[in-house]
């Protein structure tokens, strides 16, 4: 079980280092084009940082619901919606910018890196103090 736990922490802290990071950055530059190039490897670590996290709570925080729990979970419940923000408007964005309408597609892949960049700021905070608590 050692294993199982060192190989889902490193996959949990890696993918959400990338994901965060890239999504701060995007979010930060402004650049629609840029954010509609990393949208794959971004949904691909949100995917793994999700799965990971779910090892995680499985393997320490399954079988009990206090107060870290109670924190972790608002931070997973951002995680996942800015995973949602993210696949809707920079996912339609890259779609819908393939087919023409450059402009308001890259202002909506821009939205929804800043609207995820929040969200995953509260995650990475709740992270934080859940380690306290």
């Amino acid at each position: 079980m050692q294993y199982i736990f060192m190989i889902a922490l490193a996959l949990h802290v890696m993918s959400g280092v990338f994901w965060a990071g890239s999504t701060f950055v995007l979010a930060r530059m402004g650049d629609g084009r840029l954010a509609a190039t990393l949208f794959a490897p971004q949904m691909g670590a949100a995917t793994m940082a999700v799965l990971s996290g779910a090892v995680l709570w499985y393997l320490f925080h399954g079988g009990y619901f206090g107060t870290q729990e109670q924190v972790l979970a608002v931070g997973a419940t951002a995680a996942l919606v800015a995973a949602g923000v993210q696949s809707v408007l920079v996912g339609r964005a890259r779609r819908i910018g393939a087919s023409g309408n450059a402009a308001n597609t890259l202002a909506q892949a821009v939205r929804g890196e800043r609207l995820a960049a929040a969200l995953l700021a509260i995650t990475v905070i709740t992270m934080a103090i859940a380690r306290v608590m």
